[in-house]
């Protein structure tokens, strides 16, 4: 198969965020809690990518503290002004805070501390009026990524829906982190550039890479090599000219 045809996957930092209300059956302050901090013992047995045994690898950046994290959120609401059992704020819909999700492809490895300390930076200056309440890390998943609890607050309203937003500003809030933070640790964009802009692109990136000596080539690009090696080696067997034949069992020929 020619080289042209394989497609190097790359690995991309991702940010989602979903509503959290006060009260329901899913979706609400209380079971974002139980989950973050591993209160439901179900879960252990439910959700088979849970492994105790890492639990305690889990790492709270921003911890709940002494009060339930529903009574932080709603004395952190009413301190700012904000009645939340009168009008709308009664609406059983009604969010409360929104949880972000950062997470990473599978595959991709670093510090993952530093990394989500970076996310928590910048989630709290591109909101700066919005309180973030948890914060935490887990570890015993899949792979590492990022819970984080934040109080939708301008000035004596709660605009969650608009803060949370929809395809759009989905979009661009995931290309802003990879402005500030992805690009750092050798992410690709959220978004892909088409036509013009592509090849363009392209032929500045080659351009650079021509530029570089070993060395910098190392200091500069190994990393993402090896990443997107590990996530698809075949268009590099195939560019080194070894076997990309298999067995039954998906071990490499010999």
């Amino acid at each position: 198969m020619a080289f042209s045809k394989w497609r190097i996957a790359m690995f991309k930092l991702t940010l989602r965020g979903t509503l959290l209300k006060l009260d329901g059956r899913s979706n609400t302050i209380a079971l974002a809690e139980a989950h973050n901090l591993r209160k439901i013992a179900a879960e252990f047995k439910t959700f088979n990518h849970i492994d105790k045994k890492r639990t305690e690898l889990n790492l709270e950046l921003i911890p709940v503290g002494i009060e339930s994290l529903t009574q932080k959120v709603l004395r952190i609401v009413q301190e700012a002004g904000i009645n939340p059992w009168k009008g709308v704020y009664k609406r059983p819909d009604k969010g409360f805070a929104i949880e972000w999700l950062f997470s990473v492809t599978h595959g991709f490895t670093c510090n993952f501390e530093e990394l989500y300390r970076e996310c928590l930076d910048w989630l709290a200056l591109r909101y700066p009026t919005c309180p973030i309440v948890h914060a935490v890390i887990h570890y015993d998943e899949d792979y590492p990524h990022l819970h984080v609890v934040m109080i939708p607050i301008e000035g004596s309203q709660l605009p969650s829906s608009k803060i949370l937003g929809y395809k759009g500003v989905s979009r661009e809030r995931n290309e802003d982190l990879f402005r500030h933070v992805g690009h750092k640790y050798g992410f690709t964009c959220e978004g892909h550039l088409k036509g013009a802009a592509k090849r363009y692109a392209s032929e500045i990136a080659i351009q650079a890479c021509e530029k570089l000596d070993w060395h910098e080539f190392r200091e500069r690009l190994w990393d993402t090599l090896i990443q997107s090696i590990k996530t698809r080696p075949e268009p590099f067997l195939h560019a080194l000219k070894i076997p990309i034949e298999t067995r039954g069992n998906n071990s490499p020929a010999s």
